[in-house]
């Protein structure tokens, strides 16, 4: 599978320099792997020194108008989740990380539960947790962590600092 297509990057290269504008966003093909078409974003790591590791929740700055990403912090609203990393990227540089589709989200001191929404923990910046039912995260009943607005849900179960797998639908 290519990833470089149209773009002249691969969704895994990261750079110092901006090789794309922030925002950028990658339509990935559905492939023989039967998970459907994945979408990327071009960002900004805008943290002082920590990377972006595999599944962290990423977060726009709110210092900033452009897509400039941060680890989510502890029970950060979804609307606010631009995607998750799916590789590392260190701190100011760029490169891109998943929007939509099947990804990898790494659990935080809350549990990731099968067939339920995943909002970011409510301890552990850059990290997700269940949320409640799909039903409850669809229409907005739950007020379980006292938190709102999930931005995907578990395909299976993950206990705090593993990942697991959930189908993202980021907005930030």
């Amino acid at each position: 599978m290519s990833t470089t297509r149209t773009m002249g990057i691969s969704v895994t290269d990261v750079d110092t320099t901006a090789q794309l504008p922030l925002g950028f966003l990658y339509r990935e093909p559905a492939s023989s792997d039967n998970e459907g078409e994945k979408v990327w974003i071009y960002v900004f790591n805008d943290e002082a020194s920590t990377a972006f590791a595999a599944g962290n929740v990423i977060a726009r700055d709110a210092a900033t108008t452009t897509y400039d990403g941060i680890l989510a912090a502890a029970s950060s609203p979804g609307s606010r989740v631009i995607g998750v990393a799916q590789h590392a990227i260190a701190a100011g540089s760029y490169g891109f990380i998943q929007r939509q589709g099947i990804a990898e989200v790494k659990a935080g001191t809350g549990t990731i539960d099968v067939n339920e929404g995943i909002v970011v923990d409510t301890t552990d910046a850059g990290t997700a947790m269940e949320f409640g039912s799909i039903a409850e995260a669809m229409d907005g009943t739950s007020t379980e962590h006292g938190v709102s607005g999930p931005f995907g849900w578990a395909t299976e179960n993950a206990n705090a600092t593993a990942l697991a797998t959930c189908m993202i639908d980021c907005r930030g």
